[in-house]
């Protein structure tokens, strides 16, 4: 009985990875995730470089999720938060929906589209 209840959770693990997963959030700087999340969105205002609007090309993206969590964008989710950022002008407030694989702290982007 007990190996049946460990085989099952390991196939279960093995087909949530491979699946992906799907987060809804906010594109940001990921020099700026640890101010965002202790104090907030609204750093955004008061730190300038932190902001998008003017100048939104970055090294790298990530994003933040509604319930509060921060990923680090893979280097094709940084080239598709930059082409998203290039065609907006709400670039402070970019919601998307991110599917991918989540690797620790970085989400390998299959996809990102607007909210």
């Amino acid at each position: 009985m007990r190996i049946n209840v460990l085989a099952a959770c390991l196939l279960f693990a093995v087909v949530w990875r491979a699946s992906g997963t799907e987060l809804q959030g906010v594109i940001i700087d990921p020099n700026c995730a640890q101010d965002i999340l202790k104090h907030g969105r609204h750093v955004v205002k008061k730190r300038h470089e932190c902001s998008l609007m003017k100048d939104y090309a970055r090294e790298g993206y990530g994003m933040i999720t509604d319930d509060r969590r921060f990923f680090r964008f893979d280097d094709a989710g940084n080239k598709r938060a930059r082409e998203l950022l290039k065609n907006t002008s709400d670039r402070d407030n970019l919601k998307v929906i991110v599917s991918g694989e989540i690797d620790g702290s970085i989400i390998k982007v299959a996809n990102i589209s607007l909210l």
